[in-house]
């Protein structure tokens, strides 16, 4: 029988773990060749077994679906009467095998075959530079989405076996004994990366700032990015052959195009590039993606917030709630009664006395009272004092703890930690939460602006304008009312303000120059 005139099925299995014996089947999805439902099942797990939370973040499990999990009995059961004497057709099998294996044995049930569509890719494609499932499938023009849910791995299973009988039967592989004889065969050795998109989209590219979009054969948005040179960072990724970053690799595996947008600066750039991502949403970007961040913005007394600001609640925007967790909890700890120290003050457990004992030592340091700092305005205003006093190598690290992950990143706690470590500690939350709440001001004040800039002290002049944190064009600006406040509270504005905070900042770095004239 003609390959492609086989039976077959297509199965994909999704686990809690990676091996058999230390991880469970938690999903097993599958679907005919002549029947076009794919069938999905959770299966019951072991009391004693919980699945982790990871896992379930992973798969998009949710674990109210678990309760109308079945045994995996009963689901061997159903799949065996339906797919007869097919044999199965499972991307990667070498993951599948043992989880099948372990439960051919412990259920007692017939073995079936099991064709490897990884494995047949990585001979028809020696030089592709990604084989694995998402790589594959969008290589053949697949829009696979999240590939979270078997039904999804089932489905690109179907795509590439499609897809590989075609160029399976122009080698004569025409049978599944053609096929098995075809596979222990030398395999080709693979020599230089072989990409879909064509060579002339990216050599011909001008070496000038600008925007890049990969593009996929469904006309997707796979990735955005931005370049002081078009020319230069695009060919970037194409260059080497060892150590390259997988994740890239499967992206370019489904690139087949690729559009720019020329800009006058790489700061206009980067402006364009967190606009663009927000846009389009694409899977293989990962930072300024909007997802479902919110702002937030304080009371001035800092005991309440806010995701909108009003007139009560003024301080900010910021990104994480958590940006003063530490000093608010310091705050509370010292309005109590008994000065009880909160032990979760840095994100995980420490002795309270021990953190009395570092903030004892710390007060002396700066020669401080404890009570001084009952009040929220005397911590920022030490926290200020150590910013704008930091030696300039310290300066520049505080720079980098202005990003929002930074700020709110749990710190790993060392093994014993002693006063002096807490003393420590509680000098950078201090510092931290003065840059954070420096860098909400500046924000604010970029909202509304007319900005000159040049690169260099003889270079251009370029003029960029900017009402309610929206850059205008060629508009009336005199018409706008311009507004003090975060009109528009979103994530969109918050990001484009923040890139042009860091970009303005690189261009002081590099001996350009900038003023701002705020409305």
């Amino acid at each position: 029988m003609r390959l492609k005139d086989l039976q077959v099925f297509f199965l994909d299995l999704q686990t809690t773990g990676a091996k058999p014996g230390t991880a469970n089947i938690l999903e097993i999805a599958w679907a005919l060749s002549d029947v076009p439902d794919v069938r999905s099942h959770l299966v019951a797990q072991p009391e004693d077994q919980p699945v982790p939370k990871r896992i379930l973040s992973l798969t998009g499990i949710r674990s109210e679906e678990l309760e109308d999990a079945k045994p995996l009995d009963q689901i061997f059961e159903i799949l065996y009467r339906e797919i007869s004497d097919r044999p199965a057709v499972i991307h990667f099998a070498q993951f599948e095998r043992p989880f099948l294996a372990s439960s051919f044995e412990a259920l007692k049930l017939r073995e079936f075959p099991v064709i490897c569509t990884h494995a047949i890719a990585k001979r028809l494609f020696p030089n592709l530079p990604a084989k694995g499932i998402k790589g594959l499938a969008g290589y053949f023009g697949h829009a696979s989405g999240e590939f979270k849910r078997g039904f999804s791995h089932v489905e690109a299973t179907q795509v590439i076996w499609n897809q590989l009988l075609n160029e399976l039967e122009k080698q004569q592989v025409e049978t599944l004994e053609d096929l098995n004889i075809w596979l222990n065969q030398e395999a080709p050795k693979k020599t230089k990366y072989e990409y879909p998109m064509p060579k002339e989209k990216r050599l011909n590219l001008p070496k000038v700032p600008g925007v890049y979009r990969y593009i996929s054969q469904w006309g997707e948005i796979l990735y955005v990015g931005k370049a002081t040179s078009l020319h230069d960072r695009v060919n970037s990724y194409f260059r080497g052959q060892k150590g390259r970053d997988s994740f890239k690799l499967e992206m370019l595996t489904q690139a087949y195009d690729l559009v720019v947008t020329p800009c006058r600066t790489p700061l206009e750039a980067a402006l364009l590039e967190t606009d663009e991502i927000k846009k389009h949403n694409p899977r293989y970007n990962i930072s300024l993606k909007a997802g479902e961040r919110s702002l937030i913005f304080f009371s001035r007394d800092f005991l309440s917030m806010s995701p909108e600001q009003d007139e009560e609640h003024s301080i900010g925007p910021f990104s994480n709630a958590l940006v003063f967790d530490s000093i608010l909890k310091l705050n509370e700890s010292l309005r109590s009664e008994e000065q009880t120290f909160d032990p979760n003050m840095f994100y995980e457990p420490l002795d309270s006395e021990l953190l009395k004992a570092g903030f004892e030592i710390f007060c002396n340091r700066h020669q401080e009272r404890m009570e001084t700092f009952t009040s929220m305005r005397s911590i920022f205003a030490l926290g200020l004092y150590f910013v704008k006093n930091a030696p300039p190598e310290e300066e520049e690290a505080l720079e980098e703890l202005e990003s929002d992950v930074e700020i709110s990143e749990e710190e790993e706690i060392e093994v014993e930690l002693t006063a002096e470590d807490i003393a420590d500690k509680f000098e950078r939350h201090f510092k931290r939460a003065a840059q954070a709440y420096l860098r909400a001001r500046k924000l604010t004040k970029l909202l509304n602006t007319d900005i000159e800039y040049a690169l260099s002290s003889k270079g251009p002049r370029f003029t960029l304008y900017f009402r309610n944190g929206q850059q205008m064009e060629d508009l009336p600006l005199e018409t706008i009312i311009a507004s003090p406040r975060w009109r528009d509270s979103s994530v969109v504005t918050y990001d484009r303000m923040a890139v042009l905070l860091s970009e303005l900042d690189r261009v002081k770095s590099k001996k350009g120059h900038y003023q701002l004239n705020c409305c």
